[in-house]
């Protein structure tokens, strides 16, 4: 488990190299496997992995603190303020896995060219979590924040609940735990792990992809159980 100290050192050694690691949600929740990276690790190779050997959409998290001061709101709430039938749209009372949905905007850094190519969405990345690690610098952060980046874009942004798995306990908010309790920089870059049949890859699956390429695996009530076991439950600011 996570909460034995020699393990979870070995998960930080992992995401401090910038090699992935793979999280099993819960059997009652989504039932999917998700590799993630540390963003502030990510580089092109890491894109492509996530591409190739994930499949699924690539996401870049940040916490909600974060995206507070950049007044960055999740995407259903902007839907339902200013679309004609916003409510309608974002009703997600027949969601099977969850009530609400983490998304938030997509971006470009502005120093790229499409935004799509495994090259560009690093740089996108590399250049988020050295804004976020220096907004406290910025007066206006918002001006400054799309003077760097412009919406929409390639990078899909997901915000990790403030409070983490006391109000959601999904892929956003275990891998940006697991990533800030490691001593890295609270932004994890995801993708879902799919399968050749065109589904999402069962456990079994996704633990034998991980023993084939000497990744680790874990589980998130794994993760959970050490968050429950923080003082603070929060680590961090932001």
């Amino acid at each position: 488990m996570l909460k034995e100290s020699g393990l979870f050192e070995n998960f930080s050694s992992e995401l401090m190299k910038g090699r992935p690691v793979l999280i099993f949600d819960h059997e009652k929740r989504e039932g999917e496997t998700d590799m993630i990276f540390a963003s502030e690790k990510v580089d092109f190779n890491s894109i492509k992995t996530l591409r190739k050997d994930a499949g699924g959409l690539v996401c870049t998290t940040i916490k909600e603190g974060l995206a507070d001061i950049l007044s960055m709101p999740f995407l259903e709430e902007l839907y339902k303020r200013y679309l004609p039938y916003g409510n309608e749209a974002s009703f997600s009372g027949d969601m099977r896995y969850d009530s609400h949905s983490s998304f938030t905007f997509t971006i470009n850094s502005r120093n790229t060219f499409t935004g799509i190519s495994d090259k560009d969405r690093s740089i996108t990345v590399n250049e988020l979590v050295g804004f976020m690690k220096g907004i406290g610098e910025f007066k206006e952060p918002v001006h400054e924040f799309y003077g760097k980046f412009r919406i929409p874009g390639h990078v899909s942004l997901l915000i990790a609940r403030e409070g983490y798995f006391s109000k959601r306990r999904g892929h956003t908010e275990l891998a940006t735990y697991l990533v800030e309790s490691c001593g890295l920089f609270p932004s994890a870059t995801i993708a879902e792990m799919l399968a050749d049949d065109g589904n999402a890859m069962k456990m079994n699956e996704a633990m034998d992809y991980a023993d084939k390429n000497g990744l680790m695996f874990i589980e998130g009530k794994d993760i959970i159980a050490r968050w429950a076991d923080e003082k603070g439950n929060g680590i961090g600011g932001f």
